[in-house]
């Protein structure tokens, strides 16, 4: 497990250091090694956070503060779990308080005990089990991450493929469908067309030998040898949504 707090108490921050080493040690014969970084501030990590599967945070001396940057690092993609650790800021009352978050984080209080790490540490492992994995989409100018679900379909536009997500975006990569599809031919929900279109079965309405209808109305070109990739991914998709008792 790779690790990242950012904390900008030093003590606190090499205090936490040493409880993790300590669950570390106890740990690799079970769960395996972990791996910390640390981090005084949050410039540095919040350019690059994916890498980590947990993080450890309470910023209180600048902006922004602890909530703030684990809200920023869920914005960006961060679907791991974020520990907020209360020193001078109740992090719990100020996430409660906000107007319907759609983010979850959990919660220790400082000074950590290492009861309750260990707690948190179990839970972490519990659900890093159950994790979705995270699709990277990379622009010209932006990295996004997305989940399988979140792709709806991609066209080959010249030198491009035109992404479109569910939730109205659409992000140009350079790149052509073949390779794309490299990246994404894992996810049983991904269906090549042709050489130029790629779509979700999730979200499909209907199909012929010669075209795709998509539940927004989207018609995707098809080919008749298409037509057993799609009901393959189609019987998938319905034995995961009803699975037999």
């Amino acid at each position: 497990m790779h690790i990242a707090i950012c904390d900008d108490n030093i003590a606190d921050r090499k205090q936490l250091e040493r409880l993790l080493g300590r669950e570390s040690d106890k740990r690799k014969s079970d769960t395996g090694v972990f791996y910390t970084d640390s981090y005084g501030d949050c410039e540095v990590l919040g350019k690059n956070p994916m890498p980590y599967d947990l993080f450890f945070i309470d910023l209180t001396e600048n902006a922004p503060d602890g909530l703030s940057f684990a809200l920023q690092l869920r914005r960006f993609g961060v679907t791991v779990p974020i520990v907020l650790c209360s020193s001078k800021i109740d992090y719990k009352a100020a996430y409660e308080a906000l107007p319907e978050c759609p983010y979850d984080f959990m919660f220790l209080e400082k000074a950590i005990r290492t009861e309750e790490l260990s707690k948190t540490l179990d839970q972490t492992i519990e659900l890093l089990e159950k994790r979705v994995p995270m699709i990277e989409l990379r622009s010209d100018t932006e990295t996004f991450y997305v989940q399988e679900d979140d792709i709806v379909y991609a066209l080959t536009q010249g030198q491009y493929v035109h992404v479109f997500l569910k939730d109205g975006r659409s992000i140009l990569l350079l790149t052509d469908m073949l390779n794309f599809y490299s990246t994404v031919d894992m996810y049983s929900h991904m269906v090549l067309l042709t050489d130029r279109v790629l779509f979700n079965i999730v979200y499909m309405d209907s199909y012929t030998p010669f075209k795709v209808i998509l539940k927004d109305g989207t018609s995707l070109k098809s080919t008749p040898f298409s037509t057993k990739y799609i009901k393959l991914a189609l019987k998938m998709y319905q034995e995961e949504e009803h699975p037999t008792m």
